[in-house]
């Protein structure tokens, strides 16, 4: 496939032009730069953090369809799919920001407040967004709320211990207890596969009636079936290509995105915690919001839950136990951990505690107003952040 034509698809003929726009705004600001005139900098940064945040967005999209076709091969349920398979995917820009923050720029506390500001983004941003373009109010699924939500809630709870318990470094010891806690999460999800496959045996014989009645009426089985979808998938070898080189792609423009954060940062006296806090996690937060609002759109309110606390989940437990590890293996020294602003995780306690409240309450659906409220209480959190 002809190089540029491999560009249009991947951003679109729109989104392109934008990207374009971006690009030479960077290039003149870079010249700006060299002949000595600093508030070129400014806007390099900017440009380049844009650029990236819109690549990261574009490959979580075409990523959503590659895992929509393993998904499909092997009849993985809508809500392990979007707990796991999109979560670790809408997740690797976390990851490659910790590894970076570990290994790259020595500054473990940047991943750690990275993905704190992701896990928040992803509790109150992506179900506002979610519950405001859903065709009706969001009534989530009891196992949703009381699985997915209470074990992050855990998750969380043991982060904040680590951080107490070892306030200065963390070795292996603290990377293979998050990791025991991911398995864990795989072990609860497997388990409740397995219940809920049982039952629909029971059901088997009515199942395939409803299963040959839509068949009947094909326009109706995917409503959206007119999509355009660039990427011919044919076989499950070509899916694992196109996801991998994808998590290639959106791990290069983490790169990016942390530096060019970083720089901004230090251009405008911001400490890099907070930078990652807020700017990185938001851009690396992007494919988790448009996997979930797609899902909303669609109606799938369980999948859009589910995937906010699958992603957050993978995030503490997988994006800050591998670097740490990693960096043991390579340096075999313990990585050393400076993050005064506990408030920030604090912060993200008590934003979880209300998000269990606002989907349990009014038997489990998320309304327009609750959604506009945890939107609402994001931006009071930002700015509050700028005094940790």
């Amino acid at each position: 496939m002809n190089p540029i034509n491999s560009i249009i698809i991947f951003f679109g003929k729109d989104l392109l032009k934008h990207v374009i726009v971006f690009c030479i705004i960077a290039i003149i600001s870079w010249f700006l730069i060299q002949n000595g005139i600093v508030w070129g900098g400014y806007i390099l940064w900017i440009s380049l953090i844009l650029i990236s945040t819109i690549i990261i967005w574009r490959a979580g999209d075409f990523f959503s369809i590659a895992a929509n076709y393993v998904q499909e091969k092997h009849n993985i349920p809508q809500s392990i799919k979007a707990a796991v398979i999109d979560a670790i995917a809408s997740s690797f820009p976390e990851f490659c920001v910790a590894v970076i923050a570990v290994l790259m720029i020595g500054r473990a506390e940047v991943g750690i407040a990275s993905v704190v500001g992701s896990a928040l983004y992803n509790v109150l941003v992506i179900p506002a967004a979610a519950g405001l373009v859903a065709a009706t109010p969001m009534v989530i699924s009891r196992e949703v709320v009381w699985r997915d939500n209470i074990f992050y809630l855990g998750v969380t709870i043991l982060l904040c211990a680590m951080l107490w318990i070892f306030p200065n470094e963390w070795g292996a010891g603290v990377a293979c207890l998050f990791l025991l806690a991911y398995i864990g999460y795989i072990f609860i999800l497997q388990r409740d596969f397995k219940t809920s496959s049982k039952l629909e045996k029971d059901s088997l014989t009515a199942e395939a009636h409803k299963v040959e009645a839509i068949k009947s009426e094909p326009e109706l089985l995917n409503p959206e079936s007119e999509e355009i979808n660039e990427i011919e998938l044919t076989s499950e070898k070509k899916a694992w290509f196109w996801i991998i080189g994808l998590m290639l792609v959106m791990g290069g423009a983490s790169h990016i995105l942390v530096e060019a954060s970083l720089s901004l940062g230090n251009m405008l006296g911001i400490d890099g915690v907070i930078m990652g806090f807020i700017v990185i996690a938001a851009g690396t937060s992007v494919p988790d919001t448009a996997l979930s609002v797609i899902s909303a759109r669609k109606g799938q309110y369980d999948a859009a839950i589910s995937n906010v606390f699958g992603s957050n989940i993978f995030d503490i437990c997988v994006c800050l136990s591998i670097p740490i590890l990693l960096a043991l293996a390579i340096s075999g020294e313990k990585t050393n951990i400076e993050l005064p602003q506990m408030g920030l995780i604090w912060s993200l306690v008590g934003a979880t505690f209300l998000a269990i409240y606002f989907f349990w309450s009014n038997n489990y659906t998320l309304t327009k107003l609750k959604a506009g409220m945890m939107g609402m209480l994001y931006l009071l959190i930002i700015l509050i952040s700028f005094t940790f």
